[in-house]
């Protein structure tokens, strides 16, 4: 193939030709009268026709207006044509595009030869393709024409757009991934990378990339490690090379990575080369760090429930308890870790059926356990049972609820029907009770935060009851030892007033916070029916998502109706706006960032109320806004979105509310849900009837 992708066998017959042209006209013009006659031009024509015969590309002499004088065999396989076909249709039919055929011979009659052109042609069968033309003008059977030598790169072309097609395809998966790749030359001592690693870098442009640039952005506490590890695989000490390791950025940040390669060895069992993988894995390590802090958390509200808790391994062993456990049992911690839980059971296959019953059925609660204290006496408990991975090991999660009292309970009122049932009633209260007090241990966040907010009426309850005290011993001790004061007393007795006061609000303050937080988090763990005012159940829902708020810059304005009584699921009601509003502080704002929530409800006749919820933030593309609602589409994947919150916004409101949900934003113009909701909500053919 010569420079310009012509078969060496065309350029030859090229050759050929030309040669044989010109000297054509030169016999003519040099032969003198008396000269014995040239070869005729049927010779000179048979014998190009016996050269062009063998050319491995199609080959044509046609006239400028299309007439055929000559074609090869090969020409008939190009354009899949039988020879009458050929003959018949003409050269034009050749082409896709006719007009392209007449821009071409002006061009070539006008030049006199034409080079690699590419033309859209078309085969018998109708397919198109691309071909190459190259064309030169000459006399044939004493006519003048033209010779144009046919060659098709379709093969060509789309093996050069499928190279393209790999290429692309690799710079998307690289993309997608945040990942980058290296191909480092072992003995040239150079490295490739691929586009991707200076932008993971955060480098606008390819900046220069010398040997050591990949080394120098080691961490200092990785560099030794990274590169004892990578010279010890290129020594051969290991079938390939993985590790993780931080780089320095070019904001001045560290990025976590981790990298994959692997030595290539030449046919003496050289390195050669060193090609391999990385990874930015920040975001995976950011929520590694998330996990263990959230792990911790829910150890630290384990430590503070009034309920039980404990992990144990399968064959008995202690791996949790919290200080309840041990004072149910009347041991102490260390007690607890040294003593073998079966050991601890009345009838220690009571354990191993309720191992076999989890095992069998799945989490299960309320189990009645009996279990017997260092002093003898016998601890009855409600278990409720789970399975959990704890440190990498599959384990027993356990809950007991000390019921010794109620069994005792029971026992005493056997003897009298009346009795037994009171106590068979107050044992199901005690019952729900429970299940209320276990669903509620999923909302320690919430008891976290409202905990937060009582501590500070409280604090200042207590500080103000100490300073009474204080006052009164003084007080005492001057009236006891004879030398109080007409002044001492009037000074207490306002101590005393301002006390009171203070305890008295602050009291005050501490019940309102108790009930808001109480009526809430029953509607979120219950999801009951019930009547309820909605400006008043909005505040409550707020004042829940007091301890969110305060670490923003953000404010929340809500306009409602007074009296606007509903009917329906008020914790169905109290999930939506939590979750748009933890949505707003997450997406509509920068870290930071002021701005304004604000809530609006109106009437919409008789029947139905309408409530907007509304942000100044950036406002949502409108690329993405058709897909908001979408299950687990999030643009936040990397700072910890699930994706599920808009999508639970949107089929509580049309599912559970029976309402209607819709949305409107533009960027830079804040973002506006909303709902159009019953004031009663419809019946489900689920929902029990209440009477």
């Amino acid at each position: 193939m010569d420079p310009l992708g012509l078969p060496v066998t065309v350029i030859v017959a090229l050759a050929v030709l030309a040669g044989w042209i010109g000297y054509a006209m030169g016999r003519r013009a040099e032969r003198p009268d008396d000269a014995p006659p040239p070869p005729t031009d049927a010779d000179g024509d048979s014998r190009l026709r016996a050269l062009l015969d063998t050319a491995p590309v199609g080959v044509i002499i046609n006239t400028r207006d299309g007439e055929i004088l000559y074609r090869n065999a090969r020409a008939l396989e190009v354009f899949g044509q039988t020879a009458e076909e050929f003959a018949a249709d003409g050269v034009p039919s050749l082409y896709a595009r006719p007009e392209q055929r007449e821009e071409y011979m002006e061009r070539l009659y006008r030049a006199g030869a034409a080079t690699k052109d590419e033309v859209l042609l078309r085969r018998g069968s109708g397919e198109l393709y691309v071909g190459t033309m190259t064309s030169a003008l000459t006399e044939y059977a004493g006519r003048r024409c033209h010779i144009t030598w046919f060659y098709d790169i379709s093969q060509q072309i789309q093996a050069k757009a499928e190279k393209r097609d790999m290429a692309v395809r690799l710079a998307m998966a690289l993309e997608a991934t945040n990942a980058a790749v290296w191909d480092a030359d072992v003995v040239a001592g150079t490295c490739w990378w691929s586009d991707t690693f200076p932008r993971m870098l955060g480098f606008q442009t390819t900046p220069a990339m010398p040997p050591d640039f990949w080394e120098r952005r080691l961490h200092p506490e990785d560099r030794a490690r990274v590169l004892a590890h990578t010279h010890a695989h290129l020594r051969g000490e290991s079938a390939a090379y993985e590790y993780v390791y931080r780089l320095h950025r070019e904001d001045g940040t560290w990025m976590w990575v981790e990298a994959k390669g692997r030595a290539v060895l030449d046919e003496s069992g050289r390195v050669v080369r060193y090609t391999g993988i990385m990874t930015d894995i920040s975001a995976r390590r950011r929520q590694e760090e998330l996990l263990r802090a959230s792990e911790e958390r829910l150890l630290a509200i384990l430590e503070a429930s009034p309920i039980s808790v404990n992990i144990s391994s399968k064959d008995g062993r202690w791996l949790f308890s919290n200080p309840q456990t041990a004072r149910i049992f009347g041991l102490t911690r260390a007690q607890i870790e040294r003593t073998s839980i079966p050991d601890l059971y009345v009838d220690p296959a009571v354990r191993a059926r309720l191992s076999a019953r989890l095992e069998a059925e799945g989490a299960f609660r309320d189990a009645e356990v009996a279990f017997r204290r260092p002093d003898g006496s016998v601890v009855w408990v409600l278990a409720s049972w789970d399975s959990i991975e704890f440190d990498g090991e599959s384990a027993y999660l356990t809950w007991l609820y000390d019921i010794t009292d109620r069994k005792a309970a029971e026992a005493e009122l056997k003897a009298a029907k009346d009795a037994a049932e009171r106590a068979l009633a107050a044992l199901r209260a005690a019952q729900e009770s429970l299940i209320q007090a276990e669903t509620m241990a999923s909302l320690g966040q919430l008891v976290a935060g409202v905990a937060h907010e009582i501590n500070t009426p409280i604090g200042i309850g207590l500080t103000a009851a100490t300073h009474v005290a204080e006052s009164t011993a003084r007080v005492r001790e001057r009236f006891e030892g004879g030398g109080i004061r007409r002044s001492d007393f009037t000074e207490y007795l306002g101590t005393v007033g301002e006390g009171a006061k203070l305890l008295v609000a602050n009291m005050n303050r501490a019940a309102e916070l108790i009930q808001s937080f109480k009526q809430v988090a029953v509607d979120q763990s219950s999801g009951g029916r019930r009547a309820f005012d909605l400006k008043t159940y909005i505040g409550e829902v707020l004042f829940s998502l007091r301890p969110r708020l305060k670490r923003t810059r953000l404010a929340v304005e809500v306009e409602c109706p007074e009296g606007l009584a509903m009917d329906g699921f008020p914790g169905a009601l109290s999930q939506v706006l939590t979750n748009l509003t933890i949505n707003a502080i997450v997406h509509a704002y920068a870290e930071g960032q002021a701005g304004t929530i604000r809530i609006t409800v109106e009437p919409r006749g008789a029947d139905e109320v309408e409530l907007v919820f509304s942000d100044d933030g950036k406002g949502i593309p409108a690329a993405v806004l058709p897909r908001i609602f979408d299950p687990f589409f999030t643009t936040k994947r990397s700072e910890g979105g699930s994706g599920l919150g808009l999508h639970i916004v949107f089929n509580t409101v049309t599912q559970v509310l029976g309402g209607r949900l819709s949305v409107d934003s533009q960027e830079g113009q804040g973002t506006r849900f909303t709902l159009v909701l019953p004031r009663t909500v419809p019946q489900r053919a689920d929902e029990p009837m209440m009477v």
